[in-house]
């Protein structure tokens, strides 16, 4: 046994297009935030619970709350690594579709590039809301 607890077996697969390996990570992260936050979300529902950005917000904020506890409990590895301080504000009333939500989920992209060193056009945050709302016939 690995010692790594909870880590199912999966194969490593391929995928034919951009869109099958969006699918396969939407199936992944539907699952993933379900199993942590108790929500009520599945691949099909993904971009419509996320689209008003106030999960993705509480997750950075939850996700801070861990780093600052990891940070008072392991002060000198704590010193050693890069750990997310910044929380975010996070407008819980946002509807879809409005300045609020899109302030919401560019508050969470910009708290990803700057607290977790993500970078990149292609971050996933930033790709799923394009394939969200781009024109089916660009």
């Amino acid at each position: 046994m690995s010692g790594v607890q909870g880590a199912g077996v999966r194969s490593i697969r391929t995928f034919q297009s951009s869109e099958q390996y969006l699918f396969a990570m939407k199936e992944d992260m539907a699952e993933w935030l379900k199993d942590l936050y108790e929500l009520d979300i599945s691949v099909d529902t993904f971009l419509e619970v996320l689209e008003t950005g106030s999960v993705l917000c509480q997750h950075a904020n939850n996700i801070t709350r861990v780093a600052a506890e990891f940070s008072a409990e392991y002060p000198a590895l704590a010193g050693k690594v890069h750990l997310p301080r910044a929380r975010l504000r996070v407008n819980r009333m946002a509807q879809p579709g409005t300045f609020q939500a899109r302030d919401n989920v560019s508050n969470f992209i910009q708290w990803c590039r700057k607290e977790m060193d993500i970078t990149g056009e292609g971050s996933l945050p930033g790709r799923l809301l394009y394939v969200h709302y781009a024109p089916e016939n660009p």
